[in-house]
């Protein structure tokens, strides 16, 4: 079994330019480089449902891995491939990944993820190459958030038993006869894990996620990527990050989702 994946050092948010082949005007393609998943990508192609979407990081990137987050296809596309190239051009890319569309899970209040890793590829140009036509009736889409890049899995997991605690921050406000005016926020989940055993040499990488990333910007979680690869692969920020060292290195951290 896989140990537990960091995806922290998001190429797409980086990259020279992202070329969409159609957009809504109210809904960009440029918001796909915004933290907030909700903030949503709509394609309005000249054909409904087929887009496409060029990443051009502007030199040479080492990819290793993609997330999509927060997308409207209620069934799988036709064609979903993230592809790869030296030039931008397409008829015949250098190399292809296919993913695989995951429906939203019942169990774990999971919003929509697509998770793939693969073998580390390296290009310029990135392509995501998309058909959905659902009952055959092709229909434009949203997509909410792409993590391009590599990852970082430590040489031990965490714990098991760690804490999962499911937070629903509504609002309850009783009157004085008693009735309740109820005003519901979506809820998010919290997670507490500790790392009892790494070397300094894991140390360190530790210390270049959190350098990266600190308490302010959004990363993503798979802490279970053989088992449970779409349903526990969580978005959201590192509320604590501590370290005591004496002869070891034990690190506790604390994850809030973002919704």
């Amino acid at each position: 079994m896989s140990n537990i994946r960091f995806f922290y050092n998001n190429l797409f948010d980086l990259a020279y330019q992202v070329i969409p082949s159609s957009e809504n005007d109210n809904f960009p393609a440029s918001n796909l480089q915004n933290c907030f998943r909700t903030k949503v990508w709509r394609t309005a192609g000249a054909v409904p449902g087929t887009a496409n979407l060029i990443i051009d990081h502007g030199t040479e990137k080492a990819v290793a891995s993609i997330i999509l987050a927060n997308y409207s296809w209620a069934s799988a596309p036709g064609t979903l491939n993230l592809e790869f190239n030296s030039l931008d051009s397409w008829g015949a890319p250098a190399h292809s990944e296919s993913l695989s569309w995951a429906a939203t899970p019942d169990a774990y209040g999971n919003q929509n993820v697509i998770v793939k890793c693969f073998a580390s590829q390296a290009y310029r140009y990135n392509r995501l190459n998309v058909v959905y036509s659902p009952n055959e009736i092709p229909a434009d889409w949203d997509l909410g958030r792409i993590f391009l890049g590599t990852y970082f899995e430590p040489e031990n997991n965490f714990e098991y038993g760690g804490a999962e605690n499911p937070i629903d921050p509504s609002y309850i406000a009783r009157s004085v006869d008693g009735q309740e005016h109820i005003d519901e926020i979506t809820g998010y989940r919290e997670r507490e894990f500790v790392f009892p055993f790494e070397s300094a040499a894991q140390w360190l990488q530790f210390q270049q996620v959190f350098n990266r990333i600190g308490i302010s910007r959004d990363l993503f979680i798979a802490f279970n990527y053989d088992t449970y690869t779409n349903d526990l692969t969580m978005y959201g920020k590192i509320t604590r990050f501590n370290q005591v060292s004496n002869f070891y290195h034990a690190i506790a951290m604390g994850f809030r989702e973002s919704r």
